[in-house]
C-alpha cells in the first residue's frame, strides 16, 4: 500500500471509488417523475447531478487533468491494482489568521479499507503541508464522523464556523463600479480572503467555481454564471453570481477580496444581484461578517466548520 500523486491512468478507478457511494441512480423523465435507472443509461449530465465531476470517466479526466496541470494536488492510495483512497488539496495564500496553508478539499476512502489506508493518505498530505506549515479541512458541523476522522488523522481543531444566509437582492444607494471579469490566473487572488461563499478555501473554490471546465455539457452552461470585478468605494473584489440548480431566480455568491466583507461591498453585491435578475442571494459567511446582514436575513441551520493544524 502506498500513497502517490494520481495519474490520468487512475481516472477510471477513482470514478469507481466515488460512484460506489451512490446507492441508486435516478433521473427525472419528461413528466418530471423520478426514475431509477442503471448507471449506463444515464447521460453524463445526469451522472454529474449525483455528485459532480467524479461521477463519469469523461468529466473525471477533465478535472484530474486540470489538477495535474498545477491547480492542486490529487492523491491516491494504491494497493497493487486497486485504488483504496483519494484526496485533493490546494495551496492557499490568504489574509491572516489563515495565511499560507494546504487545504484538503476532497477526502474519500473505500468503506472496506481499514485505518492503514487513511493513515497512509493523511501522512502523504501532511508531508506536503510542511512547506506552508499549516493544514486546513472543512466539514459540515453535523458530520461528527468526519470531524472525528480529521481530528484523528490530521490533529486539526475547529478554527471558525460559517453559515449560509439567504437575503433579498436589493437596489442599493452606494457608489461602486463593476465590469465583466474572466481572467483565471489564480495568482490574482494571492493574499486575498474568500470574503463571501467560503465553504472550503479560496483556491479550492477558485478552481472549481470560477474556471469554466464544462463547456461541452450544455445543461451545466445553461445555468447563468456572472463574473465581475467590483470596486465598492475603494473596496475591490472579484465576485461570482452562480444561478442555483433548482431555483433560477436565486444565486449563490462567491467573493474573493483583499479585505473581509464591508457594508459597501454588501450593498454592491445586493444591487448587482438585483440588476442581474436574481430575487434572492445565498452568502456563506463567518460570524464577524454576518453582523453586517439586515435583520430579515434567513440563516441555514447547518453550519460549515473550517479546522486547522500547524504542521
Amino acid at each position: 500500500m502506498q500513497a502517490r500523486q494520481a495519474t490520468i491512468d487512475d481516472t477510471q478507478k477513482i470514478v469507481r471509488l466515488h460512484t460506489a457511494r451512490v446507492p441508486i441512480w435516478q433521473r427525472l423523465n419528461a413528466q418530471s417523475q423520478v426514475e431509477n435507472l442503471p448507471y449506463d443509461r444515464l447521460t453524463i449530465y445526469e451522472r454529474w447531478l449525483h455528485g459532480g465531476a467524479w461521477m463519469s470517466l469523461e468529466t473525471g479526466a477533465i478535472w484530474l487533468s486540470h489538477l495535474l496541470s498545477g491547480a492542486g494536488f490529487a492523491y491516491v492510495v494504491a494497493d497493487h491494482d486497486r485504488i483504496l483512497a483519494y484526496a485533493e488539496a490546494f495551496i492557499n495564500r490568504e489574509l491572516t489568521p489563515m495565511g499560507t496553508h494546504l487545504h484538503v478539499a476532497n477526502w474519500l476512502v473505500a468503506e472496506e479499507s481499514g485505518d492503514d489506508a487513511r493513515l497512509t493518505l493523511a501522512d502523504a498530505i501532511l508531508a506536503d503541508a510542511r512547506g506552508p506549515a499549516r493544514l486546513s479541512v472543512d466539514y459540515p458541523a453535523y458530520d461528527q464522523e468526519q470531524a472525528t476522522a480529521f481530528r484523528k488523522y490530521f490533529g486539526v481543531s475547529e478554527t471558525f464556523r460559517l453559515t449560509r444566509y439567504a437575503l433579498n437582492a436589493h437596489i442599493g444607494q452606494s457608489f461602486y463600479k463593476s465590469q465583466d471579469y474572466d481572467k483565471v490566473d489564480a495568482s490574482i487572488i494571492d493574499g486575498w480572503a474568500l470574503a463571501v461563499g467560503r465553504l472550503s478555501s479560496p483556491r479550492a473554490l477558485w478552481e472549481t467555481e470560477w474556471i469554466e471546465h464544462w463547456r461541452g455539457i450544455p445543461q451545466i452552461i445553461e445555468r447563468q454564471k456572472h463574473r465581475h470585478y467590483v470596486n465598492a468605494s475603494g473596496h475591490e473584489a472579484i465576485v461570482c453570481f452562480h444561478q442555483q440548480l433548482y431555483n433560477e431566480r436565486n444565486a449563490d455568491v462567491y467573493c474573493w477580496s483583499p479585505r473581509n466583507l464591508s457594508t459597501q461591498l454588501l450593498v454592491a453585491i445586493r444591487d448587482m444581484g438585483h440588476r442581474l435578475g436574481f430575487r434572492a442571494l445565498t452568502l456563506a459567511l463567518p460570524d464577524f461578517s454576518a453582523k453586517l446582514l439586515p435583520a430579515d436575513t434567513a440563516a441555514d441551520p447547518n453550519e460549515q466548520i473550517i479546522a486547522t493544524v500547524n504542521v
